[in-house]
């Protein structure tokens, strides 16, 4: 099953968000990593994607500067979490500096993954898609 939907949250004083349930059926268990990814999101990784993202870093190498700058930055900011009972996850400090969240976010579902978004952030990003003609634009430019 794959990560979809999109969902509006807080983040309470703790740092805790609500993994919503279709998310949360995603998941093969109750074990996540949270680490920070493109255009400033929070991304959410079950167990088995998160492997293949340390597969991927891996198989890089280590030659070249960019691949060693890019593993450092998602390595660097990877969080092991559990989903509790209530379905919550906590996103530590760093990440929510990091991705511009104070207490409102966005969930939305990205297939492979869950992100965790501002919601200024999220909206912008809308906004651009729903520019006349930019999801046809991209749709021929991916040849999807």
């Amino acid at each position: 099953m794959a990560f979809t939907g999109e969902f509006r949250h807080t983040i309470d004083v703790k740092g805790r968000v609500i993994v919503p349930s279709r998310m949360r059926d995603a998941l093969s268990g109750d074990q996540v990593v949270l680490t920070r990814w493109l255009e400033d999101c929070i991304a959410i990784w079950s167990p088995e994607g998160w492997a293949r993202i340390e597969e991927s870093l891996e198989a890089l190498g280590e030659s070249n500067k960019s691949a060693r700058t890019l593993r450092r930055v998602v390595m660097a900011s990877a969080h092991p979490d559990q989903v509790d009972k209530q379905g919550r996850i906590t996103v530590p400090q760093h990440l929510r500096e990091l991705a511009g969240i104070e207490k409102d976010c966005v969930v939305v579902g990205a297939g492979n993954r869950g992100e965790i978004w501002n919601p200024q952030r999220w909206q912008a990003t809308q906004a651009e898609v729903s520019e006349e003609g930019r999801l046809e634009e991209l749709v021929s430019e991916l040849n999807f």
